[in-house]
């Protein structure tokens, strides 16, 4: 089946729910706007040979698998609870969340009148959960637990022990502190899980279309690197005589570009920094002579290790 697709366009799948507005938001800094609709196909301005398909983001590896998109951006949680994971080829992982710049979590928790306080305490007991084949898995592949009953739950799952349900959930967390001041203990670690770009097997063996992924990948990677720590393109003016001292300490991408200036006792000095990086560079940077450190800062940078060792179909 076709699936309604042209030939010779990159069908690239969005998320509807949570992620949707992080990855429209992501997309338009990485040069991919998107308007805001209520239609199911989106095209950018910049390439209209890119059309993007708004789907479920519970359905995204299986439609991926089926080839209603080529390629598509979902959860790595929903990955695996569609057990597709050897199904569907990972071109990227993504960290959203600017809080922690960590995966978040999935967690098993429970009431403390529950009296659960560790993984074996659920044997023989139910468990609400919006992931019931992953939480099935992971019970039984982290701690050899088979015999749980699940309650599929579709939302509010931390209230169904409230309301004498379930004896346990599970939930999605970064730091897992919301789930411990509303009054729950945190019994296990189930899973970690991060937003990732999927692609249909293939598809990669069109070279036109996994180029197209990979330059989508590259710019949405360079938008949220630069969203987890500030990068200044930083200029100074550099005595000629401690020159090379300056360029020692300079952590540049690449080399910083040193050019001349009508005084031949100084150079001129520019280079991509890390605000970290500035912080302590910069007093040190002045004694040794450095003068006029001015950051500009910086939306993005692209870099070679964003390229990797990926290799492209024929």
């Amino acid at each position: 089946m076709d699936f309604g697709k042209k030939r010779g366009e990159l069908y690239f799948g969005i998320p509807s729910g949570s992620l949707h507005d992080q990855v429209l938001r992501i997309l338009d800094k990485a040069g991919y706007p998107l308007e805001k609709s209520r239609r199911y196909e989106l095209v950018a301005p910049c390439d209209a040979t890119v059309v993007f398909r708004v789907l479920d983001r519970k359905e995204m590896a299986e439609k991926v698998r089926k080839g209603v998109v080529d390629c598509g951006i979902t959860g790595k949680d929903y990955i695996f609870e569609a057990g597709l994971e050897q199904d569907v080829q990972v071109l990227g992982d993504f960290i959203f969340s600017k809080r922690t710049n960590q995966p978040s979590r999935i967690v098993l928790a429970s009431r403390p009148e529950n009296g659960i306080e560790s993984p074996r305490d659920c044997v023989g007991k139910t468990i609400a959960t919006e992931l019931p084949n992953l939480t099935r898995r992971r019970m039984r592949e982290l701690f050899d637990i088979r015999d749980i009953s699940i309650l599929h739950s579709e939302g509010k799952t931390e209230a169904k022990v409230v309301m004498g349900e379930s004896d346990a959930f599970t939930d999605i967390t970064e730091t897992g502190e919301t789930l411990k001041a509303n009054g729950n203990n945190l019994i296990a670690e189930i899973f970690t899980s991060n937003p990732q770009l999927i692609a249909n097997e293939h598809a990669l063996g069109d070279r036109s279309k996994h180029e197209k992924m990979e330059d989508i990948r590259i710019c949405m990677e360079a938008v949220l690197s630069a969203e987890k720590e500030p990068v200044y393109m930083v200029f100074m003016d550099v005595p000629t005589s401690v020159l090379l001292e300056v360029e020692e300490l300079l952590p540049a991408v690449v080399s910083p570009t040193v050019s001349p200036v009508v005084d031949e006792s100084w150079r001129s000095v520019s280079v991509v920094i890390k605000e970290s990086e500035l912080n302590i560079l910069a007093p040190r940077l002045l004694r040794l002579g450095v003068d006029g450190i001015v950051p500009v800062p910086v939306p993005k940078v692209f870099t070679q290790e964003m390229v990797g060792e990926r290799k492209f179909g024929r």
